[in-house]
């Protein structure tokens, strides 16, 4: 039987009608039921800088965030936001709904992370540890951007934690805590102590590596500083363990030898006179600050105690006594 043509334009009426609201009650659920429930845990995508919107909603498609990619990509598209996404990397949260995401992209508000340089690390250690760092596109040669002049790069970070972008890169992490470390160095070399045997800036950091080898006792590194001084004038080696240790880098095992202090190396301060060539460690603002203000004193010499503090000494009598006390047996 064949229907009036009025009735059947009701009928295209009312299927249009349901087919927009079927249309609207999934684009509505799309948009309002979290893409990650709130019981699981979040969920990490990576938008590079070359993503459409397109392979955006595809990501999310491919990770089954999303039932219908073409929902949210009218989406993105009605809402004018499709060219304005930002690359990086980013956390979805759980109970966050997917335009909720969007905007949050949009918004470039992308995952931030942690990295920590501890006073006294080397420039060795810290590049192992940023290649194993969350998002973060390292590469070594990244190095070279604030080794400037200098043999290597040692020293030329300021000790900190510093937060960085998923997604970012190492050179952009390391600049920053570079800048940080030459703005301090200046600082510190214009509101130096009057009279230091230090040449430049540079040289004011190499003092400061060693101190930050030497102790971890906040107290005792102005201490440490002014027998450094004492030395120095006196033309005297500082004789400092930690600059040979760092020149004999993996060929350390842990005790230092009498061997190891006969290595014609330019780090092994027993060997040569005046300061190594480069610093031998990163540094913290408190080193920094110890090397351009020491404490005045008569000490030239130090030996430590065996529970991390020291016993200074004014004389060489005074030092081998001390040495027999707390039973340092080096050799």
């Amino acid at each position: 039987m064949t229907l009036p043509r009025h009735k059947k334009l009701v009928l295209y009426v009312l299927m249009f009608f349901m087919s927009f609201f079927i249309f609207f009650l999934f684009t509505y659920i799309q948009i309002t039921k979290p893409i990650v429930p709130k019981q699981n845990s979040p969920v990490i995508i990576t938008l590079d800088r070359t993503a459409s919107a397109s392979q955006f909603v595809k990501i999310l498609k491919d990770k089954n965030l999303i039932r219908s990619s073409t929902v949210l990509l009218t989406m993105i598209r009605f809402s004018g936001l499709s060219s304005q996404l930002k690359a990086g990397v980013y956390q979805i949260n759980p109970g966050e709904t997917a335009m909720q995401l969007v905007h949050r992209v949009v918004a470039g508000d992308v995952l931030t992370q942690n990295f920590t340089i501890i006073a006294g690390t080397t420039q060795q250690k810290i590049s192992q540890d940023l290649l194993k760092a969350s998002y973060l596109n390292y590469r070594p040669e990244d190095w070279n951007f604030i080794k400037d002049n200098h043999p290597n790069a040692e020293g030329l970070l300021l000790a900190d934690t510093y937060q960085y972008r998923g997604g970012s890169t190492g050179k952009s992490l390391l600049e920053h805590a570079h800048r940080n470390l030459i703005n301090y160095l200046t600082m510190s070399w214009v509101n130096r102590a009057p009279n230091l045997p230090y040449k430049n800036p540079y040289e004011l950091l190499i003092a400061a590596s060693i101190i930050e080898k030497e102790t971890a006792i906040p107290q005792e590194r102005k201490l440490i500083s002014g027998v450094m001084i004492n030395r120095l004038n006196k033309n005297m080696p500082l004789q400092m363990d930690p600059t040979v240790i760092y020149g004999l880098g993996a060929a350390y095992k842990g005790k230092l030898s009498h061997n190891d202090l006969l290595i014609d190396s330019p780090y092994n301060s027993y060997h040569h006179r005046g300061l190594p060539p480069t610093p031998i460690a990163m540094v913290g603002k408190e080193s920094l600050d110890a090397a351009a203000h020491p404490q005045l004193s008569n000490y030239l010499y130090f030996v430590a105690k065996g529970d991390g503090a020291h016993q200074f000494s004014e004389t060489y009598q005074q030092q081998k006594q001390a040495i027999n006390q707390y039973k340092r047996k080096d050799f």
